[in-house]
């Protein structure tokens, strides 16, 4: 009777701290607790002053807001990435998730827009070949990425390259970077330039014609990534055992 009464007072101890886990979830350290990869941590301070710049005065009392001060975050941006690959693909979700948070802190950028951006580009299949020859998550062709990665000193062997996922993200952050410099302030230039390139949105602002329709496109998954993760909750509840 003893041993089954501490057996008893052993699983309502464990329950007890696991709710009290769950309840205070933003707080703690995710990675450590659950069976999860080590994912890099999002910078805050760029997550949020890029945000305001996306989406300048909708900012206010968006999803983006409402979730400032996660730190459960980079979990939950690994849980995307996971739920996105394909099978033979999502043991390189911590991977993927850490480059992606690792080179938007870089770069000052929104993890959450480089999620979009993989999201408009590819759907996240890691070896998609568009029309025009763009390769990978982020949908560089080879040209670009090669003068890229030279500019950024970033590894390079020939198109296979942008075959790595963990490769064609940090490629595609540093393009990315380099088309918000050419267009400092004006998110929906540069997230044009990215799908048409500088030059062709210079002609068209030019002509007084505003680019709209892949903006459009990346912006609208850049909100429904948004809305899951301010009404989402870390989902993996298995606590380590090692």
């Amino acid at each position: 009777m003893k041993t089954k009464h501490l057996n008893s007072t052993l699983a309502l101890v464990t329950a007890t701290l696991v709710m009290a886990l769950f309840n205070n979830f933003e707080f703690v350290d995710w990675s450590k607790i659950l069976k999860l990869p080590l994912v890099e941590t999002v910078n805050e301070a760029s997550r949020v002053a890029h945000a305001k710049e996306l989406l300048g005065g909708r900012y206010k009392g968006s999803n983006a807001q409402k979730i400032e001060g996660r730190t459960a975050l980079n979990v939950m941006i690994y849980e995307k990435v996971q739920g996105y690959l394909a099978p033979q693909w999502k043991n390189r979700a911590g991977d993927i998730s850490s480059v992606i948070i690792s080179e938007s802190d870089k770069y000052n950028l929104d993890p959450v827009f480089v999620l979009a951006i993989i999201k408009t580009e590819s759907s996240f299949d890691p070896l998609i070949v568009g029309s025009f020859g763009e390769i990978g998550l982020m949908q560089i062709k080879p040209d670009t990425a090669e003068w890229i990665a030279n500019k950024y000193g970033i590894a390079w062997k020939g198109k296979k390259t942008l075959q790595n996922p963990v490769s064609n993200v940090r490629i595609g952050a540093a393009y990315m970077d380099y088309l918000r410099k050419q267009f400092p302030g004006k998110a929906n230039k540069y997230v044009s330039a990215y799908n048409m390139g500088p030059k062709n949105v210079r002609r068209l602002v030019a002509k007084n014609v505003m680019p709209a329709e892949y903006n459009s496109r990346v912006m609208k998954n850049y909100g429904e990534f948004y809305n899951k993760l301010a009404n989402t909750q870390v989902t993996r509840t298995t606590v380590a055992t090692n």
